[in-house]
């Protein structure tokens, strides 16, 4: 995966996708599998923003029943067992718990007969071979068994639990760039750090875009048949790009906020876990409540969340604030006192924006949008050329992008080829039954176990890859400071093969040096060094680098 702006100036391209988050780049994985000439740009890096802000969940939707939703619920178990499929390296089954009390929807009775329906709804959930990749059944726990997989919860009103499997992604930003190194293979152009300035127009028809490379201020044209806007947070910004246009409001903002514990709290089980809600009215009454937060095992971390809140300003201008931080840290520890996490604990936080429908008066929570929505500005604005997609859900994203480029070839007046992309694997993807690939390696590899693990969870069947530049240098093999598991190899063949461009790049996207916390001054020195050589930076350049990546794991507000 090269960055070349000279080809993207120069061809002319079926679709042009805007956005580097899953859904662009699915989408692009897609198009360019079915035959289609593709290109896609992004303003920063790939999943450098929503799409990295996750609780790293692969869930089948079992809050859908709350709604009756069982078409959606479907989906997401289908979606669900698919990304187990075609990335077996990076998504596995994950067991959760939640406890039942002694009324309404929190009943025994209540989560049995959700547990029940969830089965029935995932009759097929397990259709593919390999026995590592099972989604159990559901069943009712004991007040003991909580007690067991959740250390020292207490809770009076409690009467048992719920247990029930979803699925957790190992690396998130890895699985987003497994979709743009496989699209890249088949022969779509990426660039990241190029954002879309204004379209190309013939008369109500884009033509594709006029872009704007964000690191050499250099403007240049890129001409598509198609141009698909999956800017996410950023779709209304591009819209208004449209010969200023664009006065109908796709994307209303709201903030999402996990934060990363650096502690183990649970060994295997997620929990999710009633805490305490309030809100002040206008009217200067309370409103007492609870919201369910998630406790998820993550490495040798704990990622808890999520908090949602209205945002009302600018996507660029988002930011997690300290304030947001220690208020969300109080809720944590009330709905998990035994867990006593310190500010000092939260060793990393993540932010970023989804669409919502509404704030509730009453409660002031906020009500996310629940439907993706695919927009042929043809039809909503008159405007030939040019879609709009707006996605609710991670783990449903190649079912979007799929119905997407349906889209894409209807309007290129080309018969659709069916889609190829839950059957054939991701970059990294061929491994066969993933508990048996990672044996093998472990016992044909002669390096540190740990390290051959981390390689084969992030790489798959192409971590080999990553050993070959032994044969350039030796040392390329030995891990950076401060780490047991990331090898200086991963950051060349982040340059070389990945279009990482900035230190963050490698740091929080490429590898997972920095994907918990800040990995330490010796290793961003060492890491920025061996990029620094890569791409001919000079000292102050270096500098430069490190302290923005630096800057990523300080909130605002301090």
């Amino acid at each position: 995966m090269i960055r070349d702006l000279n080809i993207l100036s120069n061809e002319q391209y079926d679709v042009l996708i805007i956005g580097g988050g899953v859904y662009g780049v699915s989408i692009a994985w897609d198009a360019a599998l079915r035959g289609l000439k593709v290109a896609l740009i992004e303003k920063g890096d790939f999943a450098g923003a929503t799409s990295s802000n996750s609780l790293k969940t692969i869930h089948g939707g079992l809050r859908y029943l709350q709604r009756f939703d069982f078409r959606r619920m479907r989906q997401s178990i289908h979606e669900r067992a698919v990304l187990m499929n075609i990335a077996p390296h990076l998504v596995f089954p994950l067991p959760v718990i939640m406890p039942t009390y002694g009324y309404k929807m929190k009943s025994r009775t209540a989560l049995f007969v959700a547990l029940q329906a969830n089965d029935l709804i995932g009759f097929d959930r397990n259709r593919l071979s390999s026995d590592d990749k099972t989604v159990p059944g559901g069943r009712l726990i004991s007040k003991k068994e909580i007690k067991e997989y959740v250390p020292g919860y207490e809770n009076a009103e409690m009467k048992g639990g719920a247990l029930w499997y979803d699925c957790q992604c190992f690396n998130t930003e890895r699985l987003v760039l497994s979709y743009a190194l496989s699209a890249s293979g088949a022969g779509a152009q990426f660039a990241n750090y190029v954002e879309c300035e204004g379209f190309l127009n013939d008369g109500n028809w884009i033509r594709g875009v006029n872009a704007r490379d964000t690191l050499s201020d250099d403007t240049f044209d890129i001409q598509a048949k198609v141009v698909v806007n999956a800017g996410g947070p950023w779709i209304d910004d591009i819209l208004k790009k449209q010969n200023g246009g664009n006065t109908v409001k796709r994307f209303l903002h709201s903030s999402a906020m996990n934060i990363v514990v650096k502690k183990r709290l649970l060994l295997k089980h997620a929990a999710g876990l009633p805490g305490p809600y309030t809100y002040k009215r206008v009217d200067g009454t309370i409103y007492k409540g609870s919201q369910i937060l998630f406790f998820l095992p993550w490495r040798d971390f704990t990622i808890i969340g999520t908090i949602h809140l209205p945002y009302y300003g600018e996507p660029d201008d988002f930011r997690i604030r300290e304030p947001e931080i220690r208020a969300f840290l109080k809720t944590v520890n009330k709905a998990y006192p035994a867990a006593d996490i310190r500010r000092e604990e939260i060793s990393f936080f993540h932010g970023g924006l989804l669409p919502m429908t509404e704030v509730r008066q009453d409660t002031g929570m906020v009500n996310l949008e629940t439907q993706h929505k695919i927009y042929d500005h043809a039809i909503e604005d008159n405007v030939g050329g040019l879609i709009t997609v707006v996605g609710v859900k991670y783990t449903t994203h190649r079912h979007v992008a799929g119905k997407t480029v349906d889209l894409i070839c209807k309007k290129l007046c080309r018969t659709s080829p069916e889609c190829m992309t839950e059957e054939i694997p991701l970059y990294g993807g061929e491994t066969g039954k993933f508990t048996d690939y990672l044996s093998n390696a472990i016992d044909n590899t002669r390096m540190d176990e740990k390290v051959v693990t981390h390689l084969v969870h992030n790489y798959g069947s192409e971590y080999s890859k990553i050993l070959k530049y032994m044969d350039e240098d030796q040392g390329l093999l030995r891990t950076i400071s401060g780490s047991s598991e990331v090898i200086r190899a991963e950051i060349v063949n982040s340059v070389r093969n990945e279009m990482a461009l900035k230190l963050s790049d490698v740091v929080l996207r490429r590898t997972d040096l920095g994907s918990a916390e800040n990995p330490g001054g010796n290793a961003l020195n060492e890491s920025a060094e061996i990029m620094g050589k890569e791409l001919g930076w000079d000292e102050a350049r270096i500098r430069q680098e490190k302290e923005e990546t630096k800057a990523v794991y300080v909130p605002a507000g301090l």
